[in-house]
């Protein structure tokens, strides 16, 4: 889907590569952030949750440029929870983030805006 911004007023032609760059790296961190946040929400007792270890496993990052991941702890412990797999074929709360995350809502919509603004003034 396209992205609509209206309004943007900034320096377009001075480092604009960089300026953009770091815009679409900002955006996709706080998108990955906020989909880790709806992972969690989730997980909770009785719905994937017995000892919370795998909720707080959850972490969404920018893995390189112009890439980032929600994931179940390969980010910040090398490796994904070894019964995450499990537990997301039985509550599908990844595969539901990334269908809500794919529909672009305004919470996405917003943080492009804002990173885009904020990083071509």
């Amino acid at each position: 889907m396209p992205i609509k911004i209206k309004n943007i007023s900034g320096p377009l032609f001075d480092d604009t590569q960089e300026n953009l760059a770091k815009a679409f790296n900002d955006s996709l961190l706080d998108i990955a952030v906020l989909g880790s946040g709806w992972v969690k929400d989730q997980l909770y007792r009785g719905h994937g949750v017995k000892t919370g270890y795998l909720k707080s496993s959850v972490h969404g990052g920018l893995v390189k440029n112009f890439h980032a991941q929600i994931d179940a702890g390969e980010q910040t412990k090398g490796v994904n929870v070894h019964y995450a797999s499990k537990v997301e074929a039985r509550y599908t709360m990844f595969k539901n983030t990334f269908h809500s995350l794919n529909q672009k809502p305004k919470e996405v919509d917003d943080i492009i805006e804002y990173h885009i603004k904020e990083n071509l003034r």
